[in-house]
């Protein structure tokens, strides 16, 4: 390699290097944009069965696994343990940021979302209702500011923005709370008029993906999409997100990947203007009978007959 070749490739890295048409910015909104107070319902499997038969089990767990009272919140019954009879076993009610406290020390593969998929049997799993974020308050949504200044300049610069949510966007994508109630969300038109009350709005909407893989999602809608951008801008505060991000995209499709996070956005452990990773995109096949730039000029120390 060449130092014009090494040049051109710390020139690609540089984060919104690119037409700023040519990008894309997602944004993740619990803790990513905003910091809500939603709870999020969380049981835990032993080899297919529930492992807690009592408050005090769970009680126990959550210690054992450095969750204390601050991360716990009230379930829809109005306490932050409850008995889920259907299921014999007891729930946890936590807040976004005691869930991805909990997440990180499970794997991926072992966690699961009711309404889409159940426990296997396979050890400790994780089974996580979501339906309790069904909505967002906007009144006790608390704004990460950074992280909007970033979302507005990426609009006011002509990008792509996006908000990709874990949460169940609305009508259409009902959920299924852990003891089997079918819950309609509002997410979508909630985060939306939250937003708009903060001075801007992501110019391709909200959209949700309860239960399923950010990574998937962002390629199948925009890398597979009839205009596909050069660089990919992610932003997101949970590990298992930034992970799935990085495993379908990273030096297997062509635009850059700049990803931001995982971390707290509103302490200040990400910089929603400074890439936490960055990868550059897969080189481009060229097209047959198109000329190799990278091919030697056989013609440089030759002298042409005329």
């Amino acid at each position: 390699m060449n130092f014009k070749e090494w040049l051109k490739i710390q020139e690609d890295l540089v984060s919104g290097n690119s037409d700023p048409k040519k990008q894309v910015h997602i944004f993740d909104f619990d803790d990513t944009l905003g910091v809500t107070y939603n709870a999020n319902g969380i049981m835990l499997y032993k080899d297919g069965k529930p492992a807690h038969t009592s408050e005090k089990d769970v009680s126990n767990w959550l210690q054992s696994i450095g969750i204390n009272n601050n991360y716990m919140l009230k379930g829809p019954n109005g306490s932050p343990i409850e008995n889920v009879p259907s299921r014999n076993g007891f729930v946890a009610y936590v807040s976004s940021s005691g869930l991805a406290a909990i997440q990180k020390q499970y794997p991926s593969t072992s966690q699961f979302v009711t309404g889409v998929s159940e426990p296997n049997g396979q050890g400790d799993e994780l089974l996580i209702d979501f339906t309790p974020s069904s909505n967002v308050d906007s009144k006790s949504t608390v704004p990460i500011d950074k992280t909007i200044d970033k979302l507005k300049q990426a609009n006011s610069k002509g990008s792509k923005t996006m908000v990709l949510t874990a949460r169940k966007a609305g009508a259409g994508q009902e959920g299924t709370s852990i003891d089997g109630k079918k819950i309609t969300p509002t997410n979508k038109q909630d985060i939306l008029d939250f937003l708009q009350s903060k001075g801007t709005v992501p110019n391709q909407g909200v959209e949700g993906v309860s239960g399923q893989n950010k990574g998937n999602a962002i390629v199948n809608k925009f890398i597979n999409s009839n205009d596909p951008p050069e660089e990919i801008h992610f932003y997101d505060d949970l590990k298992k997100n930034t992970d799935e991000v990085e495993a379908a995209i990273a030096n297997k499709h062509e635009p850059e990947l700049h990803v931001y996070g995982p971390g707290h956005f509103d302490k200040g452990e990400v910089d929603a203007f400074k890439a936490t990773k960055s990868y550059d995109g897969k080189p481009k096949a060229l097209k047959p009978n198109a000329p190799n730039p990278n091919a030697p000029n056989t013609n440089v120390g030759t002298t042409i007959k005329k």
